[in-house]
């Protein structure tokens, strides 16, 4: 399923926190801070849509049609296709958008040609990352990460010395439905836009 513009924008209103400041942000497709930035996100949507651009900007594959920046490439000409795309994407936003769509996706994307590495340590849930993987890209989502802790917080040691909490983000709890985290974690650049935000401990990364 390919997403057009207008869908994105309605998909990406869905009750998200959102603070400039000590401002809540009602809806960050129409605030003044991010209103550009969704409508040139939601421009990006509209032009992989564009049917005169179908076979730069998807590929089908079991009879259905997703994202280039979700191929797996297994060939020189599949490099060469994804590279037409993120070129075209590139060449769209003047290579002035650090985290377009395509971004995360090609990272995922990679990952979920060599799954079992996950399986090499404990806790790795190798099918948790393919799952997450389909479901970008079947539902041809916008998937971004949050990448390092905040600065004052990468000595947890100074922390527990002086029985303060920790501020990066931990897990805190855990049950059948999944599990809670508490802290921040910096650097989510498309976190306002994004369907979907992935994070990694400071360890290796577990996608659980």
């Amino acid at each position: 399923m390919l997403m057009t513009g207008k869908e994105y924008l309605q998909s990406i209103r869905d009750g998200r926190v959102i603070y400039v400041g000590k401002e809540r942000v009602k809806d960050q497709t129409t605030h003044p801070a991010f209103a550009s930035g969704a409508r040139t996100y939601a421009a990006l949507f509209d032009m992989k849509a564009d049917p005169a651009l179908r076979d730069v900007m998807t590929f089908e594959e079991d009879g259905e049609r997703y994202s280039m920046y979700y191929l797996q490439p297994r060939s020189q000409e599949d490099l060469r296709r994804r590279n037409r795309a993120h070129r075209k994407i590139a060449d769209f936003c003047f290579g002035l958008m650090g985290r377009t769509p395509d971004a995360f996706a090609g990272n995922l994307t990679g990952l979920s040609m060599k799954p079992e590495v996950f399986d090499s340590e404990p806790g790795g849930h190798k099918n948790n990352l393919l799952a997450i993987y389909q479901h970008v890209r079947r539902n041809d989502l916008f998937a971004t990460y949050a990448i390092v802790p905040p600065q004052g917080a990468r000595n947890k040691d100074y922390y527990l010395s002086k029985g303060l909490p920790q501020p990066a983000l931990r897990v805190t709890a855990e049950d059948d439905k999944g599990v809670t985290l508490n802290g921040m974690k910096m650097l989510a650049s498309g976190a306002a836009y994004a369907h979907e935000v992935l994070s990694r401990n400071p360890s290796p990364a577990l996608f659980r």
